[in-house]
């Protein structure tokens, strides 16, 4: 039905523009879709005040926006928990930022949002100009891997906020190859980029890429000693190979994993923190 209405409603809007140029039929079209987006703005009551997310580009931002509270309840736990003021959070995989933003509610917390999928990315910092989050929150479109470099990103889907995408061509987390537009990223490593631009370590760190976990991790083995806490997700094969792929290298840092998270939630993620800290 929503279909065939909406097919509906496009022939009525051709007909409305037909007698326009071709010029102005395109201006129209163009005014009328800013102000369907402007209307479809969704405001999420987050506890810390409200958030104001883009909805109509695609079903992955509507489901979103509409599912803030239940879809990974526990990373929001996290982050009222563990993001406290004063502390810097790394969202590796920020997605289109509605994490990112919620922890950059608290006062004193500084965030920074990576994602390196370029549509996505574009709809991360209109939510941070929506909510008015410039400042405590830095969007980098920048993949973080185990070594630096130019590479590419392979899309699944050009639609902001999809996942299922993969780096340099690797499998993702459920050992698939993926196959799509080979998007142009450049890669540096969490030890990398801190060295680059003097940062301090992060208090924390959120990860979920994909299955690109464990060469995260590998790039930080430097940085990960004065981290509080990593939020990872862990599916697929990641489950099978978390010894090697995402522990060896927490472990060695001083982390312990905190397994009531297993089981909390969307059961997609675990919470380690750094007892030397």
């Amino acid at each position: 039905m929503s279909r065939s209405l909406a097919r509906l409603l496009d022939g009525v809007i051709s007909l409305a523009v037909a007698p326009q140029s071709a010029k102005k039929r395109a201006a129209t079209r163009a005014r009328l879709l800013e102000r369907l987006e402007a209307r479809s703005l969704l405001t999420v009551d987050t506890g810390r005040g409200p958030l104001r997310l883009i909805s109509l580009r695609g079903p992955h931002l509507a489901a979103a926006a509409v599912g803030f509270h239940d879809e990974e309840p526990e990373t929001l736990a996290w982050i009222d928990t563990h993001v406290l003021a004063g502390h810097t959070l790394w969202d590796v995989g920020a997605a289109t930022g509605m994490f990112a933003m919620y922890a950059a509610q608290r006062a004193g917390v500084q965030v920074v949002a990576f994602e390196p999928k370029a549509t996505t990315f574009g709809v991360l910092v209109e939510h941070l100009a929506l909510n008015d989050l410039g400042r405590a929150v830095m969007p980098l479109c920048l993949a973080l891997g185990e070594a630096p470099g130019l590479t590419h990103l392979t899309l699944t889907q050009m639609a902001p906020g999809s996942a299922g995408n993969s780096l340099a061509g690797t499998a993702n987390q459920f050992g698939e190859a993926v196959r799509g537009f080979d998007q142009g990223v450049m890669a540096m490593t969490v030890d990398g980029l801190r060295a680059a631009f003097d940062l301090p370590a992060p208090d924390h760190i959120k990860l979920d890429v994909d299955g690109v976990e464990g060469p995260i991790l590998a790039g930080a083995r430097a940085t990960l000693p004065h981290v509080r806490s990593v939020f990872v997700e862990v599916e697929g094969e990641n489950i099978r190979d978390v010894a090697t792929r995402i522990e060896a290298p927490l472990f060695a840092a001083g982390f312990e994993e905190d397994v009531s998270v297993r089981s909390a939630g969307s059961k997609r993620n675990r919470l380690y923190v750094n007892r030397r800290a």
